[in-house]
């Protein structure tokens, strides 16, 4: 069989075309081989070497550091500045006498420490009291001054209040007659029940919405997981406040008001997750606890915090859900709006991170009914 010439001609170029293109591509694998090799060399190697990782070390450092020096700050400008800021006192009887013990108040604890309002007698400061729309009254009558606290609002103010009323005349004095209109329960003779009994719920609130948003998937499952959650845990603190007489007596109110501020700080702590993955969990219990818990003022109350510390406490999930717990348990006439919108605002906040957010928090796919698996 005989080839002829134009064949012979065609074969050794495609010869000579394969063996440029071979080499090309060994050229380019060498050439990778050395990228790779110089990446391996100075650590930047996907990202991960040492240098990065230093750098990564170094930033976590830094920012730790200023954070927590700025919650150091915090915590040590409310200690050293904490006193009485915006008391609210009412005073009832004769004008001149009234003009004194206003001069005398703003004597004893400065132009700031207290918010004087007029009255007009014992019965209307009584029902201020217990509306909680003042924290005490001085009542001046035929036998002199009395003054009226309120111990369940907050023992520290009641012992404020004796204490500076006791020197209202320039000299301290056996002080007028003290009337606790809304006492203590005798069960919490020192009112620390209370106040003891509510950082749980917050704590309560962070566990359970950590746990709902990062056990499961379904954003529905999780609300219903958290409302139901918070309704299981509320008539459990609520039944044991009660057998520990630290409560009011008004159960369904308390367990109501339990069951709102765990439900709304579950819903924070779970719509961060969902918005921002495990990160969420640190950023909820900042919020809850870390800034939220000493600004609430439920140990003493958020009027001896200083401004405007205590009142930007009020609008956090534990300022206010303190303030609601405390309310019903001891206040029945009070109004609760004010702490009840604000945790709802919360729980609506939270709720569309919930419905909203897309995080992956370490879930592993389900495949969709009728989708193969992939293969091992």
């Amino acid at each position: 069989m005989t080839v002829s010439n134009e064949e012979r001609s065609a074969e050794h170029a495609e010869r000579d075309a394969a063996g440029v293109h071979g080499g090309s591509g060994r050229d380019a694998v060498t050439a990778s081989n050395r990228t790779i090799a110089a990446g391996a060399k100075h650590g930047k190697i996907g990202g991960h070497g040492p240098r990065t990782e230093a750098q990564k070390a170094v930033a976590m450092v830094l920012a730790m550091t200023a954070g927590l020096s700025l919650i150091l700050a915090l915590f040590v400008s409310i200690a050293v500045n904490s006193g009485p800021n915006g008391i609210r006192l009412a005073v009832a009887g004769p004008a001149p006498a009234v003009e004194q013990i206003k001069a005398g108040v703003a004597q004893v604890g400065g132009a700031e420490a207290f918010e004087v309002s007029v009255v007009g007698d014992e019965a209307a400061a009584r029902a201020a009291l217990e509306d909680r729309s003042v924290d005490g009254a001085i009542v001046i009558g035929p036998n002199g001054p009395t003054l009226l606290t309120a111990s369940a609002g907050s023992p520290a103010i009641t012992q404020m209040l004796t204490t500076a009323a006791a020197h209202l005349g320039g000299q301290p004095t056996a002080g007028p007659a003290v009337v606790d209109v809304v006492p203590l329960p005798a069960g919490d003779a020192r009112g620390v029940g209370l106040p003891s009994g509510s950082f749980p719920m917050i704590i309560a609130g962070l566990a359970l919405g950590a746990g709902a948003a990062l056990a499961l998937r379904n954003r529905w499952l999780i609300l219903g997981t958290v409302v139901g959650g918070a309704m299981t845990i509320a008539i459990s603190f609520a039944g044991i406040l009660s057998w520990m007489d630290v409560s009011g007596g008004h159960f369904w109110a308390e367990f109501s008001a339990i069951s709102l501020t765990i439900a709304a700080s579950a819903l924070v702590v779970a719509g961060l997750v969902r918005l921002m993955g495990a990160a969420g969990v640190g950023i909820g219990a900042l919020l809850l606890v870390i800034v939220g818990n000493p600004l609430s003022g439920i140990a003493t109350s958020p009027r001896l915090l200083p401004g405007p510390w205590g009142e930007f406490g009020q609008w956090l999930p534990t300022g206010a859900g303190g303030t609601l717990l405390r309310t019903v348990a001891y206040f029945p006439e009070a109004s609760v709006w004010t702490p009840l919108l604000v945790l709802l605002g919360w729980a609506v906040l939270g709720a569309a991170g919930v419905i909203f957010g897309r995080a992956k928090v370490g879930h592993t796919a389900v495949p969709a009914q009728g989708e193969l698996a992939p293969a091992r």
